[in-house]
C-alpha cells in the first residue's frame, strides 16, 4: 500500500508532466518543420485552401496533411477556418520562404541538416568533440561548400537573424564616428548595409569567403542606397584581413569556434586595427547562475554543430587579452540571444 500522501502524488505528477512538455515540444518542432518543407505557408500567402487541394499540391496523402494542419492550429500556426479548410496566421506567415526577418530558412537549418547531430548531443557532452563532424565526416563550413542549396538557405537564415538583431544593434550603438566599417564574416552583407544607412558618411567592407563575398557583391550591388559606399572582399580570417578600418564587426562569428580558433582570428584582427580602432563582437553574453536565457540554448547549439561556444564576459576579457585586445564594456541588447562586446587594441 502507498503511503506517499495525495499532494505527493500531484507534486509527482506535476513535475512528469513538466518533463513530457519537454519531450512533446520536440514533436511540434518536427511538424513546424514539415509544413515548412512542404511550403504550407508560402501556399496559404495566396488566402484560405481546403484541404484537398493543399494535398494536390504538395503532393500529400490528405488524411495525413489534415492532421498535421489540424495539430499546428492547436498551435496557433495555421488555422481551420472552417472544417477542411486552412488559412494562415500571423504567427504562420514567418514561415513564408524569403521575408524579410522569416524564420523558414533557420528553421530548414536546424531541423535539416542540425538534426541528426543534435540528436548525438550525448556524444558531444562525453567527449567535448562536435557531433555535426561526427556525422557528417566534415565541418559545418566544409558540408556547406559541398551542398550549395544548404549552403545558400543557411546563408538567408543568418540574413534574417541579422535583421531579428539589427534594429536592437542600432538603437544600442552609435555607429557615427566611424567613418571606415569592416564586417567579418559578413555573409550577405545585411548587417552591414543597415549600419551603413544609418551612418550615411561611413563606407565599408563586407569580408568573407570568396564564395560568400561574390554572392554578397551581387546584391549590395542592387542596392541604390550603399552600392558606392560597400564593396566586397574575399579572403580567410585565419590568415588575415582588410587593414586600417576605424570598426570591425563581428556578428554570430567568434561564437562559432572554440577559444584557440576565436584567438587567431581575434588576432588577425587586432593585427589588422588601428590604435584607435574598436572592434565589435555581437554574439550571446552568458549570464552568471542558472536563470533561463537564450544565449544557453545557443551554447548548445554551438557543441552540437559548430565545436564554438558562448561565453561569459569573463570568458569574452581573457580571450580578447590572449589576441591583444581590451575589453571596454558589454552592451546588452533588447533580445537575450544578442549582446555587443566591445574592445580595442591593448
Amino acid at each position: 500500500m502507498s503511503t506517499t500522501s495525495p499532494s505527493g502524488i500531484r507534486a509527482a505528477h506535476e513535475q512528469a508532466a513538466r518533463i513530457l512538455q519537454h519531450i512533446t515540444n520536440h514533436w511540434v518542432s518536427c511538424c513546424v518543420y514539415a509544413a515548412a518543407k512542404l511550403n504550407i505557408a508560402d501556399i496559404l500567402a495566396a488566402g484560405q485552401q481546403s484541404i484537398a487541394s493543399l494535398a494536390s499540391t504538395t503532393d500529400t496523402h490528405q488524411p495525413s496533411l489534415h492532421r498535421l494542419l489540424r495539430l499546428l492550429a492547436a498551435y496557433d500556426l495555421f488555422k481551420e477556418v472552417s472544417p477542411g479548410v486552412f488559412a494562415n496566421t500571423a504567427v504562420s506567415t514567418a514561415l513564408i520562404s524569403n521575408i524579410d526577418g522569416g524564420m523558414k530558412e533557420f528553421l530548414l537549418v536546424e531541423l535539416g541538416e542540425f538534426y541528426a547531430p543534435w540528436g548525438n548531443i550525448v556524444e558531444s557532452v562525453r567527449t567535448g568533440k562536435t557531433a555535426f563532424d561526427q556525422y557528417y565526416g566534415t565541418d559545418l563550413w566544409g558540408f556547406y561548400k559541398n551542398h550549395e542549396v544548404e549552403g545558400l538557405n543557411f546563408m538567408q537564415a543568418m540574413k534574417n537573424l541579422a535583421q531579428f538583431a539589427e534594429a536592437a544593434i542600432l538603437e544600442k550603438y552609435d555607429f557615427s564616428s566611424f567613418k571606415t566599417i569592416t564586417d567579418i564574416g559578413g555573409g550577405n552583407g545585411t548587417l552591414l548595409t543597415a549600419i551603413l544607412k544609418s551612418t550615411p558618411g561611413a563606407t565599408g567592407i563586407v569580408f568573407d569567403e570568396p564564395y560568400v563575398a561574390e554572392h554578397a557583391a551581387s546584391l549590395i550591388a542592387a542596392d541604390q542606397e550603399v552600392k558606392d559606399r560597400c564593396s566586397t572582399v574575399g579572403g580567410n580570417f585565419f590568415e588575415e584581413v582588410p587593414a586600417g578600418a576605424d570598426a570591425y564587426v563581428m556578428k554570430y562569428i567568434i561564437h562559432d569556434w572554440n577559444d584557440e580558433d576565436a584567438v587567431t582570428i581575434l588576432s588577425n584582427c587586432s593585427r589588422a586595427m588601428k590604435k584607435e580602432s574598436k572592434i565589435l563582437v555581437i554574439d550571446g553574453v552568458v549570464p552568471e547562475g542558472n536563470t533561463p536565457h537564450g544565449s544557453k540554448l545557443m551554447d548548445m547549439n554551438m557543441l552540437a554543430a559548430t565545436g564554438g561556444r558562448e561565453r561569459t564576459a569573463a570568458e569574452f576579457n581573457s580571450i580578447f587579452l590572449q589576441s591583444g585586445l581590451r575589453l571596454i564594456r558589454v552592451i546588452d541588447l533588447a533580445i537575450s540571444e544578442v549582446s555587443i562586446v566591445e574592445g580595442t587594441k591593448v
